[in-house]
């Protein structure tokens, strides 16, 4: 991409397995905070020094498990970072980028012509339609709501949905135009017959912190 700026962070994983004590401790201190905190904040909780904590830190900020900002100035010095818990994963967020991911991977290699845009809309209207299937009680996916289980941390602005995070980011920042088909006919088959008109549109890396989806009106 031109600008690495723009565009959604990383869909947060799953809680690693693999997260030392120490490291899960940092985590559960900065998730039990009641808002934004330092490193001495965090470092007094867990008992521990502010130069292990920072190591700590810096490890599940790379993961997204926790988003890391700087604080407004105060005076003369380095601005504070300030840490706080970063989304949590869906549900079906691994699942997501294990199948969904296999299958872009796999189209990429074949170029990115039309015939390559229209297979990669199909197979993620395919996993939308599975999703938007009547339940046991005959509900539906909510389309927020299904969104947010697949890693894509949406935020309602008006008619658009901003999609703050995305589970298949490395691949997308790659091959915009083969993933993000993937992505619009999840959405198209979320959305169930209306979807079928293929008229929703995601801008992808529209600006700081989010690709932009705008859906057909409901109503």
């Amino acid at each position: 991409m031109e600008n690495s700026n723009l565009g959604p962070a990383p869909a947060p994983e799953a809680d690693p397995t693999d997260l030392g004590a120490a490291v899960r401790t940092v985590l559960e201190a900065v998730r039990d905070g009641v808002g934004p905190m330092r490193v001495t904040e965090i470092a007094h909780e867990v008992g521990s020094h502010e130069n292990t904590v920072r190591s700590h830190l810096a490890q599940l900020v790379d993961r997204g498990l926790v988003l890391a900002r700087t604080a407004p100035a105060e005076g003369r010095g380095r601005p504070a970072t300030l840490y706080e818990a970063g989304p949590r994963p869906g549900a079906r967020t691994a699942e997501y980028q294990a199948l969904a991911g296999a299958f872009a991977a796999d189209l990429v290699t074949r170029g990115a012509g039309p015939a390559v845009r229209a297979r990669a809309r199909e197979i993620g209207r395919s996993w939308g339609q599975r999703m938007s299937s009547p339940g046991p009680k005959g509900e539906g996916a909510d389309l927020e709501s299904a969104m947010a289980d697949l890693g894509f941390g949406p935020e309602r602005d008006g008619e658009r949905l901003r999609l703050t995070t995305c589970p298949l980011l490395d691949l997308a920042v790659e091959n915009p135009d083969v993933i993000c088909q993937v992505h619009l006919g999840l959405v198209d088959g979320l959305l169930g017959p209306e979807g079928a008109k293929g008229e929703a549109e995601l801008t992808p890396f529209a600006e700081p912190g989010a690709c932009l989806l705008r859906v057909p009106n409901r109503h």
